[in-house]
């Protein structure tokens, strides 16, 4: 008999291990980014398309991104332990991070494969693909806005590894909302966003609409491409030549500067 597909359902509660592990995530990434917010008062109900910044990015957005997410991650990395270990290792770490095949390479993959369930739950990730069953992911995004979250998406094509100027964006978003339009009747707003971890640099730009480019006439192919430039703009604008952020030092310089001004007001 055939095995009944599971139900893909909003993610919700999170396991005991991943608060185990939450503070050794905050603990790599505890340098807070200086988030540059060009967009103002951020609505929830939304769509955010960012640049991945490498295996970095994602855990960093969950932790300092001002609104609560519901993600969109690699369908691989919900299979059993093997096909994620396969996945880890082949596809992340030799074929996109350009790591060296070997058993150092497969044992990082097979130890972190065991992790991943209880990470991938606390970030609220859903599965995607590249065939029909996106639709599922399509339709429990919606669900997922209904309750409060944004949908954050990664759509940069990073088959050949992950690069500062992205090159393509897979179209996934913008049937997101596309279908969002279609069940709702509302053009549902898409925040560009460029996160730079080694920087400690989080941009986010004003909204944008997908409708504005249906009536344009343009395909979905092309309007991620829109999208994809405007993504690559705030790195060029904001991040290429923006010093390593410190927010220690900032605080420090901030809080100098309000001395400086109290003793001057005496």
């Amino acid at each position: 008999m055939a095995k009944k597909n599971k139900e893909l359902k909003v993610p919700t509660g999170r396991s005991l291990l991943y608060f185990i592990l939450k503070p050794i995530i905050l603990f790599a990434y505890r340098k807070k980014p200086k988030i540059i917010n060009l967009a103002g008062e951020l609505r929830k109900d939304a769509i955010i398309v960012s640049n991945h910044s490498a295996m970095s990015g994602p855990p960093s957005l969950e932790l300092y991104y001002p609104v609560k997410t519901c993600k969109w991650g690699a369908h691989e990395m919900f299979g059993n332990h093997k096909a994620r270990t396969a996945y880890m290792r082949d596809i992340l770490y030799i074929k996109k991070k350009h790591m060296k095949p070997g058993w150092k390479t497969s044992l990082k993959a097979w130890l972190l494969a065991w992790l991943n369930p209880c990470v991938y739950k606390g970030m609220k990730n859903l599965p995607t693909y590249t065939d029909g069953r996106l639709g599922k992911t399509i339709k429990v995004s919606i669900k997922a806005i209904e309750k409060g979250y944004s949908v954050m998406i990664f759509p940069e094509n990073s088959n050949e590894g992950y690069f500062d100027v992205l090159t393509e964006f897979f179209p996934g978003f913008v049937m997101l909302a596309q279908h969002y339009f279609a069940v709702k009747g509302e053009d549902i707003p898409v925040y560009p966003v460029y996160i730079s971890v080694s920087k400690h640099i989080i941009v986010i730009d004003k909204p944008m609409f997908v409708q504005d480019y249906v009536k344009q006439g343009l395909n979905r192919y092309q309007i991620a491409e829109i999208f994809k430039d405007k993504v690559n703009d705030l790195y060029f604008k904001y991040v290429e030549n923006a010093e390593v952020y410190d927010d220690k030092a900032e605080q420090k310089r901030l809080k100098a500067e309000r001395k400086a001004l109290k003793k001057a007001s005496k």
